[in-house]
């Protein structure tokens, strides 16, 4: 006697297809999310869509093999709105435990990327004098809300860049000489894995010209050594042609945009010494800046010195 062969019966008003041996009607799952990414604490939707829009019962959702909740099937569709406590990539799957009618399925997994959420900051921008002349160096000191926050500032006189500081115990520091005229100037927090970047309101710094009698001064950089390996200090000189002049020297690595400071140093006997240790490799043009005084007015070096840092 020949074989009969029972036909698979596609179920109206279902998406499936009936199974003679289960007695049930196979579907598919598909598992959607309300956002790709997310912060910790941040609540985020999971969505089960069932073929079978008739199907009842539960949708439990996974994390891996960890239980996230359950949702219950209406329409076709089971939800569970949950937050993660902990930064990490996720795989989601949703897994629909069937009903008289219908057999169970679980879908494909998603990918969710949950972000360590960070703390919000405000930065507050001082100076030390906000009538300089335009011979006069202006401490501007930028302090964020958090004490513990690490990273840097960026000084801007309107949209361009004075220079960065970095941040100690929540404060940073920028030395600048403003050029006769009115600026408004602004302190950039670039925030850092824990804390949220900020900018501050914005201050006015009026400054105006400096007396014609003081006197214009030369400057120059060198360095103990100008080829050294990364990690190795160097000490960077700053020479004042005018050996009697006083103040500061502002050190600076042009290489990068905007500008670095690496650091400040007082004028002693017409010179200032600053040690720098460098940690990346390649050449860093460095540059030198004198604040001025009453006698001498700001100067720059003219040519940038080279330093090489090898691997």
């Amino acid at each position: 006697m020949a074989a009969l062969t029972m036909p698979m019966l596609a179920v109206s008003g279902c998406a499936g297809f009936w199974d003679p041996l289960a007695g049930t009607t196979t579907n598919t799952v598909t598992l959607t999310t309300s956002a790709s990414s997310v912060t910790t604490g941040t609540s985020v939707t999971l969505t089960a869509t069932i073929s079978s829009t008739t199907a009842t019962g539960t949708v439990e959702f996974l994390n891996g093999t960890t239980s996230l909740g359950t949702g219950t099937v209406n329409n076709g569709v089971a939800t569970l709105t949950t937050t993660f406590s902990t930064a990490g990539t996720y795989s989601l799957t949703a897994d629909y435990g069937g009903d008289t009618n219908y057999a169970t399925s679980t879908s494909s997994a998603v990918s969710l990327t949950v972000a360590a959420s960070l703390s919000a900051t405000t930065t507050t921008l001082t100076t030390s004098n906000a009538a300089p002349t335009s011979t006069t160096s202006v401490t501007l000191t930028a302090t964020v809300s958090f004490t513990a926050a690490t990273g840097t500032v960026t000084f801007y006189d309107g949209t361009t860049s004075l220079g960065t500081g970095t941040l100690a115990s929540g404060t940073a520091t920028l030395s600048q000489m403003f050029a006769a005229g009115t600026h408004s100037v602004t302190a950039s927090y670039g925030g850092n894995s824990s804390y949220a970047s900020s900018t501050s309101s914005a201050i006015t710094i009026t400054s105006t010209a400096a007396s014609s009698s003081v006197e214009n001064t030369t400057i120059t950089v060198s360095a103990s050594s100008t080829t050294l390996a990364a990690g190795e200090s160097v000490n960077l000189t700053a020479t004042l042609y005018d050996a009697d002049a006083t103040g500061k020297v502002q050190f600076y690595d042009a290489s990068t945009s905007p500008v670095s400071l690496l650091g400040t140093a007082t004028i002693d006997s017409g010179t200032a010494t600053l040690p720098v240790t460098f940690t990346t490799s390649g050449t860093h043009q460095i540059m030198a800046n004198y604040s001025g005084s009453g006698k001498y007015a700001v100067s720059t070096t003219v040519e940038a010195l080279p330093i090489i840092i090898d691997k």
